[in-house]
């Protein structure tokens, strides 16, 4: 009933847009007919968009919020929050087929005002950034590194619809290719990286956050990181406050693939602050110290990715100040817990 009215809301506006371009009401039988026909063709367009959509449900929303279907184009706006998140059970496993009224969600301690999309195993764009450490103590393993990050990246991405790029850093950031679809573009970059010099690990992920928040999006887009590092920031210009600052204001997704052998390496700490990056996006942090591992972890991250439900809301008493508001989304049923991001910044009129 809900999909019918959207698409009768829908025809009432076509409707309304011909006859506010002049359309007398006394127009001629064959005008008439021809405006008839531009409307069933809309309608046309308008049900097998809906249908592309067969995942979304058209339920009440979460926490009692109102859900609404899905436009041809799925737009952003400023007091809309997206959220691209993962669920999993006891035993790590994704579980992808939870509806709207699963969740119970909170945005400041309040429940949203509606709900405006809801999508399972989201098929939305996907921008990435592989952010690698090409500091000269990761000299010796580079080699599989590179070879594993090309074939998760020719994995991942679906030519024209996802985007990468990639951004090597040491004492400095720097982004190899711009963001492409074509993996073997992403795959020659990688291998002209030369490892050398100090780990500017937070200037890194903060350069890489302001990289993805300009990429062009025009319509919901998936934003996630893939960093593969110690965790040791040896360069200091920048704080681990100030990268989930960065990553919270990007709305992205890290994943922390670490590079340490154990909790007994010398540079075991840095682990603690890949945790605490992918922690606070929803990510998580993998083990990643030799070929095998680097694998399995990226395959993991792939999994993730391709395991994403995607909503969208309209908070209650949203100001758009660029102030931070926490989020609390939690699965209803029990035994199952959301992978999501602890919150963000209210976007500000014209900011990305």
């Amino acid at each position: 009933m809900q999909v019918l009215t959207a698409i009768y809301e829908g025809s009432g506006n076509v409707r309304a847009g011909i006859l506010r371009r002049g359309l007398p009401l006394s127009a001629s039988p064959r005008l008439r007919w021809k405006v008839r026909f531009r409307v069933r063709g809309t309608l046309f367009l308008l049900v097998s968009s809906l249908t592309a959509y067969s995942q979304i449900v058209p339920a009440a929303g979460v926490g009692g919020s109102e859900f609404i279907a899905p436009a041809t184009t799925i737009t952003k706006a400023v007091d809309e929050v997206n959220l691209a998140f993962t669920v999993t059970d006891k035993r790590g496993r994704f579980i992808s087929n939870l509806n709207p009224n699963d969740f119970r969600l909170l945005d400041n301690h309040q429940a949203p005002q509606r709900l405006t999309f809801f999508q399972q195993r989201s098929d939305l764009p996907l921008h990435l950034a592989l952010l690698i450490d090409s500091s000269a103590s990761v000299e010796y393993r580079f080699r599989f590194e590179i070879d594993a990050a090309a074939a998760f990246l020719k994995g991942i991405l679906r030519p024209g619809k996802d985007q990468a790029l990639i951004i090597a850093f040491n004492d400095q950031a720097k982004t190899l290719v711009q963001p492409t679809d074509r993996a073997e573009r992403l795959n020659a970059a990688l291998k002209k990286i030369q490892p050398r010099g100090d780990t500017a690990l937070h200037d890194a992920v903060i350069y890489a956050c302001e990289q993805l928040r300009r990429m062009p999006e025009n319509q919901i887009t998936r934003r996630a990181i893939v960093l593969i590092s110690d965790g040791v920031d040896t360069v200091r210009r920048s704080t681990l406050q100030q990268s989930e600052q960065a990553v919270a204001r990007a709305q992205v997704m890290l994943f922390s693939l670490s590079t340490n052998l154990s909790a007994a390496d010398a540079n075991a700490s840095g682990d603690l602050v890949l945790r605490e990056l992918a922690a606070s996006t929803g990510g998580a942090l993998m083990g990643a110290h030799d070929q095998n591992r680097l694998s399995s972890a990226l395959r993991s991250v792939q999994k993730a990715l391709r395991s994403q439900y995607v909503l969208a809301y309209n908070p209650a008493g949203f100001i758009a100040d660029g102030s931070y508001r926490q989020i609390e989304l939690n699965v209803i049923k029990p035994g199952l817990h959301t992978n999501c991001r602890r919150g963000y910044y209210a976007k500000i009129a014209d900011q990305p």
